[in-house]
C-alpha cells in the first residue's frame, strides 16, 4: 500500500489547524509521522510536549543532517516519538530559520518515509514558500471554525490553494491526482455544517467535522491541564472518526479497522518517552518528553 500524505492549511485567525493535525495523528489507524511546518515556527514542543528537551531534533535538524546523508534518512534522524507508531517532526523555532529550509528536498521525500504523513503546514499564504509540501500530498485539508470570518478565510485558502495545486509543474497534469477538502472545526458556533458544507461545496467540499472541545484543544497545543480519559474527550471522539474515514481514501482495496482511541492517545499529562528515530524499524535513542500540560 503506498502511504498517505495530508497536508493541513488554514486561513488567518486561530482555525484550529494544529489542533486538527495533531488530533489526527494521535487517532491515526496506521503508523504516521507529523511534519509540523508552518513557516511561522513551531509550537507543538512547547505545547503538547510542554516544552520537552527534544535535543535539537527538528526541521532545522534536518537541514543539517542532510548534508551528510540522504533527504530521507535525515528526516528520520530528527523525529520524537508521540507514542506506538506516531512521530513528530519538530517545527522550526521562528520564522527567520525556516528561511534556511529546503521544503521541496523534504516534499519529494514524503514519499520515501515508509509511512502515512501529516503535515501542519499552517496558514497560506505564509512568510516563507512552503507551497511544495501540499503538492506533494495526496489530500490538503483547509481547517476552519464555523464563523462568518473563519469561512470566508477558509475559501480565501481553498483558492490559492486550488490554484497552487492546480498550475503546479510538480504534479501529474490530472486534476484527479489531488483533493482539496475542507475540516469543520466547531459546527454551530454559530453556523451549521449544513450551512457551512454549502458555502465550501464548489471549492473544497467538507470532509467531515471536529468538536468544539477547548480544554482537549488546550492540553494539545498550549499545555494546559487535560482532561481525565483526554481519549474519550469530544475532540479526540471526532478526531478518531475522521481519522479513519481518511486513512480509509489511502486504502482502495481494503477498508482501515482504526484502533480504539483509548489506546491511540497517551492521557495527556503523563511522563512519556519519546525519541529520535531514523526509521521506525530501527531502534531509537530515547529523549523523555512530557505529553500535555500538567494534571
Amino acid at each position: 500500500m503506498t502511504a498517505m500524505i495530508i497536508s493541513v492549511i488554514a486561513g488567518k485567525g486561530s482555525p484550529g489547524a494544529s489542533a486538527s493535525a495533531l488530533s489526527l495523528t494521535l487517532t491515526w489507524p496506521r503508523p504516521v509521522l507529523l511534519i509540523e511546518a508552518d513557516p511561522a515556527g513551531g509550537s507543538l514542543v512547547l505545547g503538547y510536549a510542554a516544552g520537552a528537551d527534544v535535543g535539537g531534533r527538528g526541521l532545522t535538524g534536518v537541514r543539517v543532517a542532510a548534508r551528510r546523508s540522504g533527504m530521507v534518512e535525515a528526516i528520520w534522524a530528527n523525529v520524537v516519538t508521540l507514542d506506538e507508531n506516531r512521530w513528530l517532526l519538530p517545527g522550526a523555532g521562528t520564522t527567520r530559520q525556516t528561511e534556511a529550509i529546503d521544503y521541496p528536498a523534504i516534499a519529494v521525500a514524503l514519499a520515501d518515509l515508509g509511512v502515512d504523513v501529516i503535515v501542519d503546514a499552517g496558514r497560506i499564504p505564509a512568510p516563507v514558500r512552503h507551497d511544495a509540501l501540499s503538492v506533494a500530498a495526496d489530500l490538503v485539508l483547509v481547517a476552519m471554525r464555523s464563523t462568518l470570518p473563519a469561512v470566508h478565510a477558509a475559501q480565501t485558502v481553498a483558492a490559492v490553494a486550488g490554484e497552487i495545486l492546480g498550475t503546479s509543474t510538480q504534479r501529474a497534469s490530472s486534476a484527479e491526482d489531488w483533493v482539496l477538502r475542507s475540516v469543520i472545526v466547531g459546527a454551530g458556533r454559530p453556523y451549521s455544517e449544513r450551512d457551512i458544507r454549502a458555502a465550501m461545496a464548489d471549492i473544497a467540499p467538507v470532509a467531515g467535522m471536529l468538536a468544539w472541545d477547548a480544554a482537549s484543544a488546550g492540553a494539545l497545543v498550549d499545555a494546559l491541564p487535560a482532561p481525565r480519559q483526554i481519549a474519550s474527550t469530544p475532540l479526540m471522539r471526532s478526531a478518531a472518526k475522521l481519522a479513519t474515514s481518511l486513512a480509509r481514501q489511502g486504502e482502495p482495496d481494503t477498508i482501515a479497522t482504526g484502533p480504539a482511541t483509548a489506546q491511540a492517545v497517551h492521557r495527556a499529562g503523563r511522563t512519556s518517552e519519546a525519541s529520535a528515530a531514523r526509521h521506525p524499524s530501527r531502534t531509537p535513542e530515547p529523549a523523555a518528553v512530557r505529553v500535555g500540560g500538567a494534571s
